[in-house]
């Protein structure tokens, strides 16, 4: 049995992942429990109290087996599109540099080549819809024209297509509209309150974006459009990302938000997180995470995910086709050019003039093997490994003297928010947390037991 400890202010949190089992005791009842899991304490010689409450919440029963390593075999049904580096914002915290390049512009026949090899591959597989990303390296909407001609291609398909996008939202009025009639869901970058957002996301001239950004999101509000907001919070946390979530729920409709730190202060970097850095972003998301959920929506990052169990942080690598504007194969939405640090590892073919694809399988497995082993290794005796599954690649792997290393800066945050969440949901439910149901358990009665 798969069995954690987890230490909260002064209560011991115990986690069996597997289980997705999380509840409450003192320190004598934690070490009972990791005795029991490791095979230290037969069940038998349990005082009887204790046995029939930790069989009560099942902590007797078996692990389900861990969730398997995803197939390797390369059937992209998700089309990935890097439109261009062309923007129309110079986000200070922009990891493309987007917007400075010599600008770069995906074609309308390498669309229309990735959408009939994604619409081919979903419907040999017997899938429902493939899905179409109109994504970055610059702002979608700069190419605008190939947006809606590959928009209107994806929709000629045999099989359906679910279109979607990722935006600035600094659009006109003519391609709001054009979003609302033809895409089926998008995701806006917003940072909350006007002070925040135009402080971080800034018009070539200086100017700030919030007021245009908010022009499209009330209309996508009046429309009843399908939206997410992506956040980027950089610091000082406790002093503005409670008050920018709350902005967002109070002069916004939408239900879903989604914020990741920004720690580099140079455009076209990542930078690592200092211990303090982390700790003040932790406490700041859970003052933010109360809030929204005061006001009713669900507030999330990438690396604390204790409702889920995976061996991938994100599907990119295994099942999108995702393509450039310089017509290549990557394995992440960040890799625009070959310029990006880890291009090296994550290039893995390229599509010719013809709509020749052809796919570097070594490279791929490759990194593939490299993301495993990761989780095999570095990942090994952690609570949240089945969570954040290694967490994104591109954010936790470094460049030290020319070679390729682990970084733990963001592991520091995983780890920190993940055991929060899973205490606020066992406080939530009452002393004990069971998946996704909240379970009524009275507190005394599990600090009390032992």
């Amino acid at each position: 049995m798969e069995t954690y400890i987890i230490p909260i202010e002064h209560q011991f949190l115990i986690y069996s992942p597997l289980k997705k089992l999380a509840f409450v005791g003192n320190h004598a009842l934690a070490e009972l429990c990791l005795d029991v899991a490791h095979g230290r304490q037969p069940r038998e010689s349990i005082p009887p109290r204790i046995a029939t409450f930790l069989d009560s919440v099942g902590f007797f029963a078996p692990d389900p087996p861990p969730p398997p390593v995803p197939d390797h075999t390369f059937h992209p049904t998700s089309a990935v599109l890097l439109m261009t580096n062309r923007c129309n914002l110079r986000c200070t915290y922009c990891y493309a540099n987007a917007g400075v390049l010599a600008p770069v512009d995906l074609s309308l026949d390498l669309a229309k080549t990735v959408i009939d090899t994604v619409a081919t591959s979903a419907q040999e597989r017997g899938y429902p819809y493939f899905e179409l990303c109109f994504h970055g390296g610059g702002e979608p909407m700069q190419n605008w024209d190939v947006i809606q001609q590959a928009t209107a291609y994806a929709r000629t398909k045999s099989i359906p297509a679910k279109i979607v996008m990722v935006s600035n939202g600094v659009w006109s009025k003519a391609q709001r509209a054009w979003v609302i009639k033809n895409l089926d869901g998008v995701t806006i970058s917003f940072d909350g309150r006007p002070t925040t957002h135009d402080h971080q996301r800034i018009l070539p001239n200086g100017e700030g974006s919030s007021s245009l950004v908010l022009e499209t999101i009330h209309a996508l509000d009046e429309a009843k459009f399908p939206y997410g907001i992506r956040m980027t919070a950089t610091a000082p946390w406790r002093d503005t990302l409670p008050a920018d979530v709350k902005f967002i729920c109070e002069n916004t409709a939408c239900k879903s938000l989604q914020v990741e730190p920004a720690f580099n202060t140079v455009r076209g970097t990542h930078q690592e997180a200092s211990s303090d850095e982390n700790l003040a972003f932790v406490e700041a998301f859970m003052d933010a995470f109360e809030i929204a959920v005061l006001h009713g929506r669900e507030l999330s990052y990438s690396g604390a995910r204790p409702w889920l169990l995976t061996r991938s942080f994100c599907t990119a690598p295994y099942d999108a086709l995702i393509v450039n504007a310089h017509r290549e194969l990557v394995t992440c939405y960040e890799i625009a050019s070959d310029a990006h640090a880890l291009a090296h590892i994550s290039t893995i073919g390229a599509i010719d003039d013809a709509g020749f694809i052809a796919l570097a399988q070594a490279n791929r497995e490759a990194l593939l093997n490299r993301l495993e082993d990761k989780q095999a290794t570095h990942c090994a005796g952690c609570f949240a490994k089945y969570h954040c599954a290694g967490d994104c690649y591109t954010r936790s792997t470094k460049t030290d003297d020319g070679q390729l290393a682990v970084s733990n800066a963001r592991c520091g945050i995983n780890r920190a928010l993940t055991a929060q969440l899973l205490m606020w949901h066992v406080m939530a439910g009452g002393g004990m947390w069971h998946g996704e149901t909240i379970l009524t358990v009275p507190t005394s009665q599990l600090t009390a037991i032992y």
